[in-house]
């Protein structure tokens, strides 16, 4: 399975660095930036279902655009929880 952290090669030799991971109504999403051959990032990233088939695991970008902003937004409230140093999901009272 492919895991936060990992580079995975697509076809075209593509490389991309996942950066977070998240569940939505039971489907893996991945987030990633493309990543030159000497791992420097990009600006382009891209949103990937993890496709489960046999033994394998496949990553097909999301394409739909209202799955893609919701996911977005789901992004961006893992990212933000992790610099506040919360555990996502968890929301500190004032």
């Amino acid at each position: 399975m492919t895991e936060v952290g990992n580079i995975v090669t697509l076809e075209g030799n593509e490389e991309y660095l996942i950066l977070e991971e998240t569940t939505k109504n039971g489907v893996r999403y991945l987030y990633a930036v493309r990543v030159l051959i000497d791992e420097t990032p990009t600006d382009e990233y891209l949103i990937f279902e993890s496709i489960k088939k046999d033994e394998g695991e496949f990553l097909l970008p999301v394409s739909d655009k209202e799955l893609y902003d919701q996911l977005i937004e789901d992004f961006k409230d893992i990212v933000a929880d992790k610099i506040l140093g919360l555990e996502p999901g968890i929301v500190e009272e004032n």
